[in-house]
């Protein structure tokens, strides 16, 4: 019995742990721990992600304000609607954003100088009265001046956010599709759309976007997620125009629907292509293409009653697979704990769909719905945690390669503050460069020139010169003084501290204000075009020569023989003031570099037959030939031929003797030390010894490249060693 007993309390004991066990587990097991890989505890930064948002100009939700679109005054309007836009354009900079995306027709109307729609009533109060200035204009050149990409942002179908008397009344103007199309117009809930089964229609869309294309030096086009649909109840009743139509085409309706907004797609994406390759088409879908319950077997594991495939008859997932767009940037608006539709989930999904695609994925985030939000991981103190966990996934997922808030005055909400902060402050704290889409084209310019570090009152100011006309902006990274460059990896996002727009000027400069001690740090500046191609960098900093602009970092190890020989008149730049650092040197030149460094004359009355009498260099030669330090082939010197290290070498030491230098012969065996050795030509081989013994001339990596053309910069540093380690009688 006590045996029994005892294996009753053990069995007890064991439940009890299991439960407890248990217990825990599921306290542990979160909504997100599926996806935790992607949500790393400490902030990813990564150098390459689109971080942009939305600026709704739609019943003035961003921009202009109601305010300012009610001042009666014209340039009183003007000037404050140009002032809330750069506002709004700085606080996009302050906060590391590098894309807006802009409304410029949100109701058949337009935010720019346009032949086929109305000025937008949101910017005067009146549909179709000239605002006094080019919205769209005013903001490409603003938004370009702070490096932020523009997508013009289209409301393909909408004509009126209402269907009221006052609205009608304001329709019936020159220009409205309301009137001169009325046969188009259908009503969707209390909305007046065009019909996107009319092919006439279609092509009215095309050609708003075209207009814009044409005239305007946007990025990209935007469509957002309204096509079929303008809000989640009141379907449009199109039965008329499928009838007319559809021509046995398709079995149903819905099918029918979805080669409309397919066909708008395509033919548009066409258009955009064949007119500007670069510009860049994408759309902003709701978040789901299609629930796996409703009998999609390749569709997502949610529970939505709004999909693009079955609510909206747009097919999103085959525009992608068609790679008709270049990227997609579907609405996840939900959290991770969302039970019919969870952001992982659907975040991942969308991952799967473009993988090995020519399309970019970027994530519509919902940032109104913090403390706007019946999800209680949108508000109070889960809405940072959620808010960090979902642009940690964002950053992380590989496929993912952007964000997108909506939108972007919710960025002064008094309830979105502590967001805002976090997003500042560490989520994005570092700046990101746009992804590269390799398909658009594009390449990356040449590497600046000529960099230049001036130390200021407060700051420190780089320059460069850059006269590539692909060259759109530049990327400037700061390191410390003797840190590696990096300018590849994500990590060199810690080190990118500012991009900035190619000015027309020539030379382009920029203030680092943030640094007193200019000893203390050097930059790298790359150049990129308007697709984001890199080049290789320029490195500027104080260690780089005070007389040639084009001696620089890269040649910091010739920096002083250079600026040396300069000082004492043995170096001289071109016609530009350049001193060709990396070009190989002449022997004529050499010649004249090395009668020079030693002040070494003579008398002679012939030279070489190929040398003559009127040329720079025939004074310089004629008393290298007389002293016997060069020779040539006996009748010629080919003095516009690239001199080699060892012909060098041979005519440095032979002018040493005549120099009285302090040189004793090297015994050649001291060559074996150099693997390329036996490539050294006998008459050369004495030479050669003697200046590696010496420590004037130096190998690299086991060689001593006998055979090598000399540029300027190694011959520089050859002769200034003649003259510093050089012992003479």
């Amino acid at each position: 019995m006590k045996n029994h007993y005892r294996r009753l309390i053990c069995i007890s004991l064991i439940l009890v742990t299991i439960v407890c066990t248990f217990a825990v587990s599921v306290a542990k097991t979160e909504p997100w721990s599926a996806y935790q890989k992607f949500i790393p505890e400490d902030t990813p930064v990564v150098k390459r992600h689109l971080r942009g948002a939305w600026i709704s100009t739609v019943v003035n939700l961003d921009w202009p304000s109601a305010d300012t679109r009610k001042i009666e005054n014209p340039a009183e309007r003007i000037s404050k609607s140009k002032e809330e836009l750069v506002d709004i354009l700085d606080s996009a900079v302050d906060m590391n954003l590098n894309a807006v995306f802009f409304q410029v027709s949100p109701e058949g109307d337009a935010f720019y100088k346009s032949d086929i729609v109305p000025w937008s009533r949101y910017l005067t109060g009146t549909f179709g009265k000239d605002p006094g200035f080019d919205p769209l204009e005013f903001a490409v050149e603003e938004a370009h001046k702070r490096n932020l990409e523009i997508h013009a942002w289209f409301n393909p179908y909408r004509v009126s956010m209402n269907t009221t008397d006052s609205t009608i009344s304001s329709l019936k103007i020159e220009k409205s599709v309301y009137k001169e199309h009325p046969g188009w117009i259908k009503t969707a809930t209390n909305r007046f759309v065009v019909d996107p089964g009319i092919p006439e229609a279609r092509q009215w869309v095309i050609n708003r976007v075209m207009e814009v294309v044409e005239n305007y030096d946007v990025d990209g086009v935007h469509f957002d997620d309204y096509f079929y649909y303008e809000q989640y109840e009141g379907e449009l009743k199109d039965q008329d125009t499928y009838n007319k139509y559809n021509k046995g085409q398709f079995s149903n309706i819905g099918d029918f629907r979805r080669n409309n907004t397919y066909l708008l797609v395509k033919e548009l994406s066409q258009k955009i292509r064949g007119t500007k390759s670069w510009v860049k088409f994408g759309i902003s879908p709701s978040g789901i293409w299609g629930n796996k319950s409703d009998g999609h077997s390749d569709g997502s594991n949610t529970n939505s009653g709004f999909t693009n495939y079955d609510k909206c008859f747009a097919d999103t997932k085959k525009w992608v697979e068609e790679e008709l767009i270049d990227y997609i940037a579907p609405q996840v608006y939900f959290t991770f704990a969302n039970i019919r539709a969870p952001y992982g989930e659907i975040g991942s999904w969308w991952a799967d769909v473009c993988r090995g695609k020519n399309v970019h994925l970027y994530i519509g985030q919902a940032f109104y719905k913090i403390n706007d939000d019946s999800d209680q991981y949108f508000k109070g103190e889960n809405a940072v945690p959620e808010l960090t966990r979902q642009l940690k996934f964002n950053a992380v997922k590989p496929e993912i390669m952007g964000t997108v808030m909506f939108r972007f005055m919710n960025f002064r909400d008094s309830g979105k503050q502590q967001a805002v902060k976090a997003i500042k402050n560490d989520l994005w704290s570092q700046k990101a460069l746009i992804p590269v889409m390799p398909w658009k084209g594009g390449s990356a310019p040449n590497t600046p020139t000529l960099g230049k570090l001036d130390t200021l009152s407060k700051g420190v100011e780089i320059s460069w010169t850059d006269n590539d006309p692909d060259t759109a902006y530049y990327a400037i990274y700061r390191f410390n003084t003797g840190e590696k460059a990096d300018t590849t990896s994500d990590n060199s996002a810690y080190k990118l501290i500012a991009t900035v727009r190619k000015n027309s000027q020539g030379e382009q400069k920029f203030v680092d204000y943030e640094v007193e001690n200019a000893d203390s740090v050097y930059y790298v500046v790359t150049a990129l075009d308007r697709l984001h191609n890199e080049s290789e960098g320029l490195a500027i900093s104080t260690n780089q020569s005070k007389h040639f602009p084009d001696v620089g970092m890269k040649y910091s190890w010739a920096v002083d023989a250079i600026d040396m020989l300069y000082k004492e008149g043995v170096v001289k730049g071109d016609e530009n003031g350049m001193f060709n650092p990396g070009v190989n040197t002449k022997r004529a030149d050499f010649t004249i570099m090395i009668i020079r460094a030693l002040n070494l004359e003579a008398d002679f009355e012939d030279n070489f037959d190929d040398v003559k009498q009127d040329a720079y260099y025939y004074e310089a030669v004629g008393i290298a030939k007389a002293l016997g330090i060069v020779k040539g082939d006996g009748r010629n010197f080919n003095p516009n031929s690239n001199i080699t290290r060892e012909d060098m070498m041979v005519i440095v030491v032979n002018a040493l003797r005549i120099a009285g230098a302090k040189i004793d012969k090297a015994d050649e065996q001291f060559l074996e030390n150099y693997s390329d050795a036996k490539s050294i030509s006998s008459y050369a081989r004495e030479g050669v010894a003697i200046l590696t013994k010496e420590g004037v001339v130096n190998g690299f990596d086991g060689k001593i490249n006998p055979k090598n053309l000399a540029t300027r910069a190694e011959i520089a540093v050859v002769i200034a060693k003649l003259l510093t380690n050089i012992e003479y009688v």
